[in-house]
C-alpha cells in the first residue's frame, strides 16, 4: 500500500515547474510545506528523490522522477476508472489554451475531430493560467510561448498572424493595447515601435481591445484572425514586416505514445494551418 499518497502531488509540481517557489504557486502554498513533503516521501520510501543544483535549487534525481512518472501513471488510471463503467472505454483528454485561440482556431474545427471513432471525450479548456501537465491539470496544452521548463515534448504546430488595426473614424497616436505586463510581446513591440508610445488605453484580453477600438475610434494591436475587417477595422501597418506570435503544443513525455492524445496534438496542428490558409486568402 502506498504511504502518503498526498504527498505525490508536491513531487509531480516540482517536477513540472522546476523549482519549488513555482510548484507552490501552483498548489496554492508554500516552498516549506513542498520541501517537507518531498523529504517526507525520500524518507517513507528511503530513496533520495531530489538533489541541489549549482544555484541551490532542487531537482528531481532520476530515482525522483520514476517516482514521479509511477505517481503519475497511478493517478491516470485512477482517473480513467472513475465514473460510470460504461464510460470507461472513453479517454477524456482536456485541451488548454488562451481565449481568443480556443474561440478563434480550435473551436470552428471541433466537428473535424472524430470523436465517436477514435473514442476521444474532449474538454476545451480556455484560461490565461498555464496548467500544470504533471498534475493532469490538462493532457495538451496549446500556448504561445515555448515552455523551457519540466519534462515536456514541445512542438511548435503553428503562428499567429498580428498586427495593428483602425477604422477609419480615427489614426492618431492613441492606441488600445494589452496590459504592462505584456509589453515584450510581439504585437506590443510593433504597437510601441509604430506609435511612439505606450497605449493610452490597455485591455486585458483581445475581445476587449477590438471593442475599445471601435468603440473609441483608436488603433489597436492583436491577431488578424479577430481583427480584419471586425466593424471596419482594418490593417494599417502593411509595409512594415508583420508580428507574429509562434504556437507550441506541449504535453507531458509520459505521453509521448499516447496514440489517442496524438491524434488531439494533429487535430491541433491542422486548426491552425487551416486558418492560415483562410487568413491569406
Amino acid at each position: 500500500m502506498l504511504s502518503h499518497w498526498d504527498d505525490f502531488k508536491y513531487l509531480l509540481a516540482l517536477e513540472q515547474t522546476g523549482n519549488l517557489v513555482n510548484a507552490a504557486k501552483s498548489l496554492k502554498t508554500n516552498p516549506t510545506t513542498v520541501s517537507r513533503k518531498i523529504k517526507r516521501l525520500s524518507e517513507t520510501y528511503q530513496r533520495t528523490l531530489v538533489s541541489r543544483t549549482g544555484n541551490g535549487e532542487w531537482e528531481l534525481t532520476e530515482q525522483g522522477r520514476a517516482f514521479a512518472t509511477a505517481a503519475r501513471l497511478c493517478q491516470n488510471e485512477i482517473s480513467r476508472l472513475d465514473g460510470p463503467a460504461e464510460a470507461n472505454d472513453k479517454q477524456d483528454i482536456t485541451v488548454s489554451t488562451v481565449d481568443f485561440v480556443a474561440e478563434t482556431f480550435l473551436a470552428p474545427k471541433i466537428g473535424e475531430l472524430p470523436l465517436h471513432r477514435k473514442k476521444i471525450s474532449l474538454t476545451l479548456e480556455a484560461t490565461d493560467r498555464n496548467v500544470s501537465l504533471a498534475y493532469g491539470e490538462a493532457d495538451l496544452a496549446i500556448r504561445l510561448g515555448r515552455p523551457k521548463q519540466g519534462r515536456l515534448v514541445v512542438s511548435r504546430i503553428g503562428t499567429i498572424e498580428m498586427g495593428i488595426y483602425a477604422s477609419e473614424r480615427n489614426f492618431g497616436n492613441a492606441w488600445v493595447g494589452l496590459p504592462a505586463c505584456f509589453d515584450w510581446v510581439p504585437e506590443m513591440q510593433a504597437g510601441f515601435e509604430f506609435f511612439g508610445g505606450a497605449p493610452a488605453i490597455r485591455m486585458s484580453t483581445f475581445h476587449c481591445i477590438r471593442s475599445a477600438a471601435v468603440e473609441r475610434g483608436l488603433p489597436c494591436v492583436g491577431p488578424a484572425s479577430m481583427l480584419e475587417n471586425w466593424n471596419g477595422l482594418k490593417k494599417i501597418d502593411k509595409d512594415r514586416p508583420q508580428p507574429f506570435r509562434e504556437v507550441w503544443s506541449v504535453h507531458h513525455e509520459d505521453r509521448r505514445h499516447d496514440e489517442l492524445l496524438l491524434q488531439v496534438k494533429d487535430w491541433a496542428r491542422a486548426c491552425f494551418v487551416s486558418k492560415m490558409e483562410t487568413v491569406a486568402a
